[in-house]
């Protein structure tokens, strides 16, 4: 706690008040090349005076319309290069632009043509593609009047028509795949031979039928349809069984092979009389094989092996045409030169045979019209096709699943402990080093703040001070964005924090120092304080820096003075980081860190090694900061890593209640599974470390965190497009991942499941709603920036490639996808028809992840989550998405 006779912390608005005077009376004391930071410095509060302020931006260029200095995206070197080593002053060639300034003293040299205009990007050509008949003129009626708003509205439906198109793919795999390659047949299949007798005989089924074209029609049906005709009757005990094609109309096709005398009633006549059947022809007109379209009828189907055998054991000769059975010896007296055929390929496939030649084809054409009974038992070649890709599909996405909750297994019982083992230093190692030399690594642990309470400020600052770390080797970073008073505070979020610090007045006392934000037009000058001194808790004694944005002059009567976003905060560290070890110019806000960091930790800046980024609303196990740092010391190659987020208000309602499971399954599931890959896609925002630098040995050194590529990107200004948005305004978190696994696909994200923090959910279901909502959107975009890096470990189906490629899809169909699992599931009820294929996923899907529980972690208090949390599936899978 402060004495008394310190001067109270500035106030919310001291802070703002205090900036003009503070000001000038310092301008003088500062040079353009100041020896007491000891590198090259600009004197920019001098050219803020003289309008004439200069950033390290790279290549920047003005946006006119909005006065606003932009960041385009810098030049990427492949993923797969070696990173470029670092040298001194490595960014001290980028071009310098002015600050924005009043649009009446701006001069602008050139109107730069805005980006939306400019090809080179599939994504807005096809958005502009699907929303061709949307002119601008007609979405200027529709109230879309700014370039910016149209383009994100063509975005919006270019990722509808997207989504639907998928969800329309996956509707047709689940139910129109089969009905397309495999029509299901209007009528039931019988074998034409009794199965159960040892004879050739007629199925038994086939006793009060007659065969007609190879199916079989019900007696009684064909008799009083012939009489209904007023054409003939036909009686008699040994109709049934028989084959009755002849009595029907011969095709046009058969005329050439017909005798001049044959007619209606002499073939009826002799065909009846040959089948032993009493038939009395009523007129010489023979009746159409169309009147039996209405009957009901059933396919008769022949074995290969039946086939053989009745032809071997019989007089009848059958050959096989385009997949139909012909028995050939009944229509010997119409068609007698067909009897080489029939002689040389009976019990055979003769398609081929006869397309060679175009006679007999012709009489073959006839005679399967006039002489089949019945088809092939075969499955067709659509069926195949579908139970095919239907079953490839399926032993995909089984092999996915299990895939993932093996390896997660396999991580947790064999790579989580040895990522942790504690870093020794054996003597080979230290035979050369002088005895006052500390290889413990210097860390930086940063928390943004917004507008939390103190008690969740203090809860989240003890909690890092007090972690098994040496306090001489952490550096507690605290950047409160704007002046910002939260519900139910009576002081603004800076005043909280200072009053949490005791502060260092050895130095001279803070001014408002200006810098380049993250934001448009006016907005991107914004002016900050550093504080320094140290935060004691249970007898840990911890370096800390403060940094209030408390705004420009023209913000003194603004709701929020200062606020540019958590980014923003973000950047303020990682810039002064790039250019303390680069050796590049610097800001005063970043001439102000150095100093005070030097102050407090004897050091320069550049030899800080990690930053623990955590939220103001989370607290950090103890042993946490231990893990990490080891983690990073047993494997060079880790680039980033997260820890285990638990909820600590997981009962306070039923919103907070329905995200425990969902938060444990997405660490030790899938975060554990990216693991073995070393590609762990999103380190959560609240919870995660990031290395700075790897050194390369003989005073060189790869910058990681803050790589000029990844610095600039991350800092860019002007979003245009809703890609841009979706990724550095809704999910900046995620965002930063993706630009360090496409920058450095060789190297490893991880998850160290022993480092564990608390952090607080929303506990209302409209803050969980726009809370998902805006991670899902965010998901989708950063999973379609990763799906084009192809440096990512693995090789096509075993890569992380594909895997992301599965979760974008699954991300963007799940509801379609559950949706028709349910509509399964109750055909299923209702039909008793048991559909085997999405039950099984269904029960792997949701069954898996319980027995991991019960394998790793063995707590059964998840498995009553995990039922919570299946309670709720129509919540997650139908109403967030």
């Amino acid at each position: 706690m402060h004495k008394s006779s310190r001067p109270r912390p500035p106030t919310a608005t001291t802070l703002t008040n205090n900036a003009a005077p503070a000001l000038a009376t310092t301008l003088p004391s500062l040079n353009r090349r100041s020896s007491l930071y000891g590198i090259p410095t600009l004197d920019r509060l001098g050219a803020v005076d003289s309008g004439t302020l200069r950033t390290t931006l790279n290549r920047g260029d003005r946006n006119p319309s909005a006065n606003t200095l932009r960041r385009t995206k810098p030049m990427m070197r492949s993923s797969s290069a070696e990173p470029p080593s670092a040298r001194l002053g490595a960014t001290s060639n980028r071009v310098s632009a002015s600050l924005p300034r009043p649009p009446a003293i701006v001069r602008h040299e050139q109107r730069k043509k805005n980006c939306l205009d400019c090809g080179g990007d599939p994504w807005i050509h096809f958005s502009k593609l699907v929303t061709c008949c949307f002119f601008p003129g007609l979405l200027r009626l529709l109230g879309k009047s700014n370039p910016v708003a149209q383009q994100a509205w063509r975005e919006k439906i270019g990722l509808c028509v997207v989504i639907v198109a998928l969800c329309a793919a996956v509707g047709f795999l689940t139910f129109g795949l089969q009905v397309t390659l495999c029509p299901p047949q209007s009528y039931e299949s019988y074998s034409y031979f009794n199965k159960s007798s040892t004879k050739f005989a007629l199925s038994n089924t086939l006793a009060d039928k007659v065969i007609i074209r190879g199916h079989a029609y019900n007696f009684h049906d064909v008799r009083t349809l012939l009489l209904q005709r007023n054409l003939m009757d036909i009686n008699g005990t040994n109709v049934m069984g028989q084959d009755l094609t002849l009595l029907f109309t011969p095709p046009q096709f058969c005329q050439p092979f017909q005798q001049q005398t044959w007619t209606c009633a002499s073939i009826s006549s002799t065909i009846a009389s040959a089948a032993g059947i009493e038939a009395s022809t009523k007129t010489t007109s023979c009746p159409s094989l169309s009147w039996l379209e209405n009957l009901p009828r059933h396919k008769l189907t022949l074995s290969w092996n039946d086939i053989s055998q009745y032809t071997a054991t019989t007089h009848h000769k059958l050959i096989v045409f385009n997949n139909m059975v012909l028995n050939a010896s009944s229509t010997a007296a119409i068609l007698p030169f067909t009897d080489p055929l029939i002689n040389a390929y009976a019990s055979t496939d003769a398609t081929r045979i006869i397309h060679s030649s175009r006679d007999l084809l012709a009489a073959t054409l006839c005679l399967q019209e006039r002489a089949i009974i019945g088809y092939i038992d075969s499955t067709p070649l659509g069926c195949l096709a579908s139970s095919a890709i239907l079953t490839l599909s399926t032993i995909v996405i089984l092999t996915l699943v299990f895939t993932k909750f093996f390896m997660a297994l396999f991580f947790h019982w064999f790579m989580a402990a040895r990522l942790v083992k504690p870093h020794n230093v054996t003597a080979s190692h230290i035979v050369h080093v002088e005895p006052e030399f500390d290889p413990t690594p210097y860390t930086v642990m940063l928390v943004t703040c917004y507008s939390e309470g103190e008690g969740s400020v203090k809860a989240t600052l003890d909690s890092l001070v007090k972690t098994d770390y040496p306090d001489a080797k952490k550096l507690l970073f605290v950047v409160a964005d704007g002046l910002v008073v939260g519900a139910g505070e009576t002081r603004s979020t800076p005043d909280i924090v200072l009053g949490l610090v005791e502060l260092d007045y050895s130095l001279p006392y803070p001014v408002p120092s200006s810098y380049l934000a993250i934001a448009d037009g006016s907005r991107q000058h914004n002016m900050g304080y550093v504080y320094s001194g140290h935060y004691n808790c249970d007898g840990h004694r911890v370096a800390t820096i403060v940094v209030v944005k408390c705004g420009t002059l023209e913000e003194n009567d603004a709701a929020k003075p200062g606020n540019r976003g958590k980014r923003d905060s973000q950047m303020i560290l990682m810039n002064f980081l790039s250019r303390s070890l680069f050796k590049d110019r610097m800001t005063r806000l970043d001439c102000d860190m150095q100093l005070r960091i030097r102050h407090l930790l004897r050091i320069h800046p550049s030899q800080l090694e990690y930053v623990l980024m955590v939220d103001a609303d989370t607290d950090v196990h103890s042993d946490a900061l231990k893990h990490m740092i080891n983690a990073m010391l047993n494997d060079r190659n880790i680039m980033g890593l997260c820890g285990e987020t638990r909820i600590r208000n997981k009962s306070e309602s039923w919103v907070t209640a329905i995200q425990v499971f969902e938060y444990y399954a997405s660490h030790h599931l899938g975060k554990a599974f990216e693991s073995i890959f070393g590609g762990v896609t999103c380190l959560p925002g609240c919870f995660s470390m990031y290395r700075i630098k790897i050194s390369k040995g003989s005073g060189r050194f790869v910058p990681l965190l803050v790589n000029p590529d990844i610095v600039e990107e991350y800092s860019e200004n002007v979003v245009l497009t809703l890609h841009q948005k979706n990724l550095l305004l809704l999910g900046e978190d995620r965002f930063l991942s993706t630009l360090m696994l496409r920058n450095f696909p060789k190297r490893k994200m991880m998850f160290v499941p022993q480092a564990v923090c608390h952090t607080v959910v929303p506990n209302e279901f409209k803050i969980l709603l726009s809370q998902r909502r805006r991670w899902i959107n965010s998901t989708v975009h950063n999973l379609m920036e990763l799906i084009l890096v192809r440096e990512l470990c693995g090789i096509f189906c075993f890569s992380m490639q594909f895997v992301v490629l599965l979760e974008l899809i699954g991300t963007v169909v799940l509801p379609a996808a559950i949706s028709f699992t349910i509509f399964l599931l109750v055909q299923t009820a209702v039909t008793g028809q048991v559909q085997l294929i999405p039950m099984l996923l269904l029960l792997f899907i949701l069954g898996l992840p319980g027995i991991l529980i019960v394998l790793t972690s063995r707590k059964m208090a998840y498995i009553g989550w995990m039922a919570v949390y299946m309670l709720s599936l129509p919540i997650w899978n139908f109403i967030l998405p």
